[in-house]
C-alpha cells in the first residue's frame, strides 16, 4: 500500500506538469500560427538584404535550374530572330525592336560565335539572365520583408517566384520582354520605396543614381516603357512630401529620359546606321474598328469617310484581311512615305491634316456603330481578361525554323545580296540563303527522348489542348483551354484589380495615397498591355515576376 501510495502521489505530482507541457505545446503552436499571420515590424533594407538576400537568391536559382537544364540553351521569341538577322549583318539595323536589346543580344551571339557557335552565346545569355532575374526577385522579396508584411505573404511570394510556370518558364527565354524585366524588377523596388518614403530615399546619392540608370535601361529596352515611366513618375512626384525631394525625383526621371531618348537612341541609330521605324502600333486603335465596320457593314461608311480613311490606310485591304485577335493586319495597311536607297522620298506619307481628317472619320463612325467598335476592341484584349485563355512558353527555338517562318525571314534578305541559282526564282533563292544563314541556330529541339517526354508532359499539364502535339517544336499560340494557373488574365487583370481596389479603399480611409502611387508602375504597365496589338504572352513577363511586390502593398505597415 505504501508503495502504491507513493506511486499515486507521484502520478498526482507529475500530472500538472504534463498538463502544463500540453498547454505550453498548444500555446507554442498558437504563437507560431500568430507569428505566421500577424504583421511584422518594418526593418531597414540593409538588414533585410543581409539577412535574406543570399538565401532567396540561392533558393530561386536552385528551383529554376531543372527547367534551365531541360530547355537548354533556351528559347528565342520571334522578334529575337529578327534581331539576330540584324546583329549577324544579314539585314540592316532598324528601330522597330529596341537597338539597346539588339546590341546586347548581339554581344552574346558574337561571343558564342567566337567560341564555336552562336548557340553557346545564347546559353551564356540564359545563365546571365537567370542570375539577374534571381537577384531582382530576391531584392523584391527583401523589400516585402522590409515593409513588415506577414510571414505567410513573404513565403507565398517566394514559392510563387520559385515554382510558378508563368515565372519559371520565362527565365530561359531570350527576348526583349525578359531582358526588360531584368531592369524592371529593381526599378519597381526603388519606385515603391520612393513612394513609401515620400521621396526621402532619393536623398542618398547612390540610390538616386541607381534609380536613374535603371529607369534609363527600362526605357531603352522597351518602347512602351517611356510612357509607363512618365505616368508612374507623376504619381511619385505627387507623393513627395518636400519640395527638394520632389525636385530630386523629377531630376532623376528627366535624366533617365534624356539619356534614353536624347543620348543613347540617336547615338545608337547613327553608329548602326539603323532605319528609323515609325510607331504604327497605336494606329491599330483606329484601323481595327473601321476595318471591322467596313468588313461587316461596308455600306455604312460614307464616300467622304472612306476618302478620309483611305488617305492614311488601305481600307479595303484592311477589311479583307482583318484578324479579330490582333491589329497587325490592319495597321500594316497604313500608308507610309517611301524612301529609295539614296534616301530620297519617292512617295510622301499622309499629311497632318489628312491624319486629323481620318481621326474625325473614325470618331463619327464609332458614334454611329458602337457595337462593331466594341467587337473590334474586345478581340485583341481577350487574353488579358478571359481566364479561359491559356498559353505555353516555347522550350526551344526550332519553331522559328519552320517553313512559314523561314519564308518570313527570307524577305529580310535584299534580292541583290542573294546568290542566284540557275532555274530558281528570287523567292526560292532567298529561302535557300536564309536557311543556310540560320543553320547555326537550328537543332535546339534535338534533345534526348527523356527530356522531350518531360517537356511534353509539362506542356500538356499547362495546356490540355496539346494532346498529340510535338512538345518542343510547336509554335506557341494561346487557345481557350488548359490549366487556369497559366491564364494570363489571372496575373494581368484579376489579381492586380483586387489589389488596386484594396489600395483605393485604404487610400480613402486613411487619406494617404503613398501605396496607391507605388502601385502606379504596375497599373500603367497593365494599361499598356490593354493598348497592345494583341494579347501575346511575352508582353506581361514583367508583370508576372513583379506581382508579389505590388500585391504586398495592402499589407505594408504604417511607418514602413
Amino acid at each position: 500500500m505504501a508503495s502504491g501510495g507513493r506511486s499515486t502521489r507521484g502520478r498526482l505530482h507529475w500530472e500538472p506538469v504534463r498538463i502544463w507541457n500540453r498547454a505550453a505545446s498548444r500555446t507554442g503552436w498558437l504563437a507560431a500560427a500568430a507569428a505566421w499571420l500577424e504583421d511584422r515590424r518594418p526593418s531597414t533594407f540593409r538588414d533585410a538584404l543581409r539577412a535574406r538576400f543570399p538565401m532567396y537568391f540561392g533558393i530561386l536559382l536552385l528551383c529554376w535550374l531543372p527547367w534551365i537544364v531541360l530547355t537548354w540553351p533556351g528559347a528565342m521569341r520571334d522578334d529575337t530572330l529578327a534581331q539576330y538577322l540584324q546583329a549577324a549583318g544579314l539585314h540592316r539595323y532598324y528601330t522597330q525592336h529596341p537597338l539597346f536589346d539588339t546590341l546586347i543580344f548581339g554581344l552574346f551571339w558574337k561571343l558564342g560565335a567566337a567560341l564555336g557557335s552562336p548557340l553557346i552565346g545564347q546559353g551564356i545569355y540564359t545563365l546571365v539572365q537567370a542570375a539577374a532575374l534571381a537577384a531582382g526577385c530576391a531584392l523584391l522579396l527583401c523589400a516585402i520583408r522590409r515593409y513588415g508584411a506577414p510571414l505567410w505573404l513573404v513565403n507565398t511570394g517566394l514559392i510563387y517566384l520559385a515554382t510558378s510556370y508563368v515565372v519559371v518558364g520565362a527565365v530561359p527565354t531570350m527576348g526583349k520582354d525578359s531582358l526588360h524585366t531584368v531592369f524592371f524588377l529593381p526599378l519597381a523596388v526603388l519606385a515603391v520605396e520612393t513612394c513609401l518614403t515620400r521621396g526621402r530615399v532619393l536623398r542618398r546619392t547612390p540610390v538616386a543614381v541607381a534609380f536613374t540608370l535603371l529607369a534609363f535601361a527600362a526605357i531603352a529596352s522597351k518602347r512602351t516603357a517611356l510612357l509607363i515611366v512618365l505616368c508612374a513618375g507623376v504619381g511619385i512626384l505627387c507623393v513627395c512630401s518636400k519640395r527638394r525631394d520632389r525636385i530630386r525625383a523629377a531630376v532623376c526621371l528627366a535624366a533617365a529620359i534624356l539619356l534614353a531618348q536624347g543620348v543613347f537612341a540617336p547615338i545608337a541609330t547613327a553608329v548602326t546606321r539603323a532605319n528609323v521605324s515609325p510607331g504604327r502600333e497605336v494606329w491599330g486603335l483606329v484601323t481595327q474598328p473601321v476595318a471591322q465596320v467596313a468588313h461587316d457593314k461596308p455600306d455604312a461608311i460614307t464616300p467622304a469617310q472612306r476618302k478620309a480613311l483611305n488617305a492614311v490606310m488601305d481600307l479595303d485591304e484592311a477589311a479583307a484581311g482583318i484578324n479579330l485577335r490582333r491589329t497587325d493586319e490592319t495597321f500594316r495597311t497604313l500608308r507610309e512615305p517611301h524612301v529609295d536607297a539614296d534616301g530620297n522620298v519617292t512617295r510622301p506619307g499622309p499629311t497632318a491634316a489628312q491624319k486629323l481628317a481620318a481621326l474625325g472619320a473614325w470618331a463619327r463612325i464609332g458614334v454611329e456603330h458602337p457595337l462593331e467598335y466594341a467587337k473590334a476592341y474586345a478581340g485583341p484584349i481577350r487574353g488579358w481578361w478571359d481566364p479561359g485563355v491559356t498559353f505555353a512558353y516555347p522550350t526551344d527555338s526550332d519553331y522559328l525554323m519552320e517553313p512559314g517562318y523561314l519564308r518570313q525571314w527570307s524577305t529580310f534578305l535584299p534580292a541583290e545580296a542573294v546568290p542566284q541559282r540557275p532555274g530558281a526564282t528570287v523567292d526560292e533563292a532567298r529561302l535557300e540563303a536564309v536557311t543556310r544563314d540560320l543553320e547555326p541556330l537550328m537543332g535546339t529541339s534535338d534533345k534526348p527522348q527523356w527530356q522531350r517526354d518531360v517537356l511534353h508532359a509539362v506542356r500538356s499539364w499547362v495546356r490540355t489542348d496539346t494532346a498529340g502535339m510535338p512538345g518542343t517544336a510547336a509554335a506557341p499560340h494561346e487557345r481557350p483551354a488548359g490549366n487556369p494557373l497559366s491564364a494570363m488574365a489571372l496575373y494581368v487583370t484579376w489579381i492586380p484589380l483586387a489589389t488596386g481596389i484594396a489600395l483605393i479603399v485604404q487610400a480613402v480611409r486613411h487619406r494617404n495615397g503613398r501605396k496607391l502611387a507605388a502601385f502606379g508602375l504596375l497599373f500603367f504597365t497593365v494599361l499598356s498591355l490593354y493598348a497592345s496589338p494583341e494579347a501575346l504572352f511575352w508582353y506581361p513577363i514583367p508583370v508576372f515576376l513583379s506581382l508579389p511586390l505590388f500585391t504586398a502593398l495592402p499589407f505594408v505597415r504604417k511607418g514602413a
